[in-house]
């Protein structure tokens, strides 16, 4: 690579993903649904947005039976991940959804795909309340998780020490952040200008 020549990094824009069921992480880069089964979602209870929800369920239509195990789905255009251990990051492999078999919905689309999980077993649910999971710390329970391209896994970006050694990794220069007072927000924010220029 001469000097002066940007590395082209793959990305992936809103709507690539042709409608279905993808069963594997193969699948997902490939942008091939393993199956096109009609599917529909049931959200759950105290989610903000009923139309296309950040967290659903998915249901087969003619079985009525819920959708397990494909890694993510393509629904009415938008993506939906769920948490699977065998494609996370070797560090991460601790790290388990509270539900499982439930979909996240991507928030953000680029160099890297990113969405939102809850994590078991980190802060007692008492103490959650009604705060807006934006205002969360990055190192409480709400977890910000990248699909990295690249390396084909997933990284669950569990802390701001975290956050650098993956933005480093990626030749992206590391930030200043304190994880007890850099948010889901900030995280969000983050993610979407190093994915801008690639939409």
């Amino acid at each position: 690579m001469s000097a002066g020549q940007e590395k082209e990094y793959q990305s992936i824009k809103k709507g690539d993903f042709p409608e279905g069921l993808y069963m594997t992480l193969e699948d997902v880069l490939n942008k091939k649904p393993s199956s096109t089964e009609e599917i529909y979602f049931k959200a759950c209870e105290k989610c903000d947005s009923l139309n296309l929800p950040e967290k659903a369920f998915f249901y087969f239509k003619q079985k009525d039976k819920r959708v397990k195990f494909p890694l993510a789905v393509s629904h009415k255009g938008e993506m939906y991940f769920q948490t699977y251990r065998k494609y996370t990051n070797k560090e991460d492999k601790g790290y388990d959804p509270d539900q499982y078999s439930r979909f996240c919905k991507v928030i953000n689309y680029g160099r890297f795909i990113y969405f939102e999980e809850n994590m078991k077993g980190l802060w007692s649910k008492a103490f959650l309340g009604t705060l807006s999971p934006l205002t969360y710390s990055i190192n409480g329970k709400t977890k910000g998780i990248v699909l990295d391209l690249e390396n084909k896994e997933f990284n669950i970006l569990q802390n701001c020490d975290d956050l650098n050694d993956f933005l480093s990794a990626h030749n992206i220069p590391e930030i200043q952040c304190n994880s007890e007072t850099y948010t889901i927000a900030d995280l969000r924010a983050k993610i979407e200008e190093i994915n801008l220029p690639y939409r």
